[in-house]
């Protein structure tokens, strides 16, 4: 599922295809509430999912199914920044703010962050 979002929004866009191009970043995506997770591995052009979580991770995603699928309805603003000024943007940062939405590896790899966050986002 994760694997066709990503190829519809790298399609859509040329500056996600650029993210993409540029990615080189193995992702961990645990889903809290059923207990699974795939590690997604960018290779600069070319995405491998894993099944589970992979050693050698820079980031890994733990959430609920909602909250995951939320990220991908961040919008992205001014500089290629996710907008957290709006509804959806508010509940993923309250999230992040009472563990609900936790992000390993975030504060060495803000790039890697925001990089994933535009190539999985739907909304504009």
């Amino acid at each position: 599922m994760l694997g066709g979002l990503i190829e519809a929004n790298v399609d859509s866009r040329a500056e996600r295809r650029r993210d993409f191009d540029a990615l080189a970043a193995r992702v961990g995506i645990w889903v809290t509430d059923i207990d699974e997770g795939v590690t997604l591995d960018f290779q600069r052009g070319r995405l491998v999912v894993h099944n589970g979580l992979q050693p050698r991770r820079d980031i890994t995603i733990r959430a609920e199914a909602d909250t995951v699928m939320s990220l991908s309805n961040l919008r992205i603003g001014p500089f290629g920044l996710p907008v957290y000024y709006d509804e959806v943007g508010r509940g993923v940062a309250m999230k992040l703010l009472r563990r609900r939405l936790r992000i390993d590896g975030l504060l060495g790899n803000l790039a890697t962050v925001n990089s994933v966050t535009r190539i999985f986002s739907v909304a504009g």
